[in-house]
């Protein structure tokens, strides 16, 4: 009999912890956030800074102050609150449960992370 060894690493951070990620694209509806094992994340719209607006032509958000515009461009490493996670069920189904869901479902990732960027501190990490 052989045995088997492994290492395991469990990313879940908790409500409120700041982590530290990459702008992987950028959306009219928010951002979304890549670490180096992590894609999953989302910053809504809502949880931006105020003065925040999606640029269409660059396709990224700008937060625009009196002072300066602020650019989350592609790349730009972010510290970002974890706001919610969101779980969901990945049960296999069977053929007439896949033929009803059709083409149209969508299939959604077993565990995502909502988090916000709308405080001092947060944001593009060089910003401050």
């Amino acid at each position: 009999m052989s045995s088997v060894q492994f290492r395991m690493i469990v990313f879940r951070p908790f409500k409120g912890e700041i982590i530290t990620g990459t702008v992987q694209k950028c959306t009219s509806a928010g951002i979304r956030i890549t670490t180096q094992f992590f894609d999953d994340i989302f910053v809504p719209q809502t949880m931006l800074f105020e003065g925040c607006e999606f640029d269409e032509a660059e396709k990224t958000w700008v937060w625009r102050t009196e002072e300066s515009e602020l650019w989350f461009d592609e790349g730009t490493v972010v510290n970002l609150r974890v706001e919610a996670e969101k779980w969901h069920d990945q049960a296999p189904k069977g053929p007439a449960e896949t033929a009803e869901a059709g083409a149209e479902a969508e299939r959604k990732v077993p565990y995502a992370i909502e988090a916000s960027m709308a405080e001092a501190g947060l944001g593009g990490v060089e910003w401050w």
